[in-house]
């Protein structure tokens, strides 16, 4: 078995499950929800910045559009 597999196993726990409880994000504060899509948007921002010319075009995206894209912190959807 890879590992990438066992990790996708571990993050399937609740945070609570696993973390003490004073950690827990406050209703008002930054969320998992947020931090997830935060980090979704940084691996497909790097993904598109290891695209070659053919692949992008194939998407239609010019060169300076995905450089653009990829160059945007994780936090700017």
């Amino acid at each position: 078995m890879s590992n990438r597999l066992l990790i996708g196993e571990t993050l399937r726990f609740q945070p609570s499950e696993w973390l003490p409880a004073w950690w827990h994000p406050r209703p008002n504060s930054l969320s998992w929800t947020s931090i997830r899509a935060a980090w979704r948007r940084h691996r497909s921002r790097q993904s598109i910045a290891g695209l070659d010319g053919h692949l992008l075009k194939d998407i239609g995206i010019s060169f300076a559009e995905a450089e653009a894209e990829a160059n945007k912190p994780c936090w700017h959807a």
